[in-house]
Parts: C-alpha cells; structure tokens; sequence
C-alpha cells in the first residue's frame, strides 16, 4: 500500500477536529435549549404568582357581590310569589305571573354565576397548587442542568442556583452567558480549521478555494491528490 500524503493525512486531521467541535457545538446548542425552556419556565411561574393575589381578591370581592345579588333574587322571587297569592282578577294575576317568571329567571341567573365563579376560584387554587409543583421541579431541572453544564468543555463553571425561582431565574441568566461564550469560542475554532483547509488544498489546486466545508475540501484535496 502506497504511504498517505503528508497533506491529504492533514487534511483528514482537520476534518476529524471540525466533526469534535461540530458535535461539542450541537452538545452546547441541546443545552442551551434546555436553559432556556427553563428560564421560560420559570418566568411563567413567577409571573402567574405575582398575579394571583390580585386575581384571588377580585375572585373573592366578585363571589361576594353574586353571592349578595343571589340573595336579593331569592327575597324578589319570594315578593313574586307571594304577589302571585295575593292577586285578585284575571290581569292581576297574569301580571303577577310574569313577575313571578322574570324573578325565577333572575334568580337562575345569580345561581348560575355565582356557581361560575366559585368554579373559577377552586380551578385557581388547583392552577396554584399545580405552579407550586412546576417551581420545584424547576429547581431539580436546574440542579440537573448544572451539573451537565459543570461537566462540559469549554463552559465557565457557574455557582449552582439558589432555591426558588429568583435563584432559577438567576442561574439561566448566568448559564446562557457561559454558554454563548463557549460556543462563540468553539465556532472560532470552525473558522480557523476551515481557513487552514482552504489554504492547504488551494496550495495543492494552485487556485483560491472558498469552501465552508471541512469534509469538502477534503474530498477535493484527495481527487486532486490520486
């Protein structure tokens, strides 16, 4: 077997480092992604928490005030009734009858809403209990995600996340810094492995060659070396 050109051996050195980096920058790009599903996360959480005080209270003061209105359509629906009792001729009656039919519907309306609302108020509380579940387990993605980042190349070291959100919230921040950095250091290497293999295989062709393919160049550079 003939020996292997010195140039083509390096061409194909060049290219096994861009498929290392291509696969350390997909690695980098699987946790970036999961950084920031976390941080969405946990801004979803932070933000219903920070809005269900308020959306308790105006729950609260809207139960307050059907539950008032139910018991004003109760006390009408009994005024109707009895009025329905007391009537005396044909007109009388029939017009006390009406009452007595919007007061009915009325009242089936206040129960109907206040039902509305209290269904509301329990699926809020079910809805927080639920988000309560999500922070927690926020805090063990984040945990999880520290130690991936901890164990790869490349990744500044970032000082775990406290508990909580805000501590979830902080470590994405600081975790997507340290990443961009490190990809950002890795596509360099591309560059600069696929600048040298552009000059190698232009110094074999004898012309100027512009391929952003490491695995490109080196095909050509073997044709061209066979």
């Amino acid at each position: 077997m003939p020996p292997v050109d010195a140039r083509l051996a390096f061409a194909v050195e060049l290219e096994q480092l861009d498929q290392a980096l291509a696969q350390r920058l997909e690695a980098l790009a699987e946790l970036g992604h999961a950084v920031a599903e976390l941080r969405a996360g946990a801004e979803a959480v932070r933000a219903f928490n920070q809005a269900l005080p308020a959306e308790r209270t105006h729950l609260d003061d809207a139960g307050a005030e059907a539950t008032r209105a139910l018991e004003g359509a109760r006390a009408a629906l009994a005024a109707a009734q009895d009025a329905v009792g007391r009537a005396r001729g044909e007109d009388a009656r029939a017009a006390a009858l009406r009452d007595e039919a919007r007061a009915t519907s009325a009242l089936r309306a206040a129960e109907e809403r206040l039902e509305r609302l209290r269904g509301r108020r329990s699926a809020l509380e079910r809805e927080a209990e639920q988000r309560g579940a999500e922070a927690a387990e926020l805090d063990r993605r984040a945990r999880e995600l520290a130690g991936r980042l901890a164990e790869s190349p490349r990744v500044s070291t970032t000082a775990p996340a406290e508990p909580g959100l805000e501590g979830v919230l902080d470590w994405a921040a600081r975790a997507h810094a340290a990443l961009l950095v490190a990809r950002g250091g890795l596509e360099s290497e591309r560059e600069r492995i696929v600048r040298e293999a552009n000059e190698l295989a232009s110094s074999v062709l004898g012309e100027p060659l512009h391929s952003t393919s490491v695995a490109l160049v080196r095909t050509q550079l073997e044709e061209a070396l066979r």
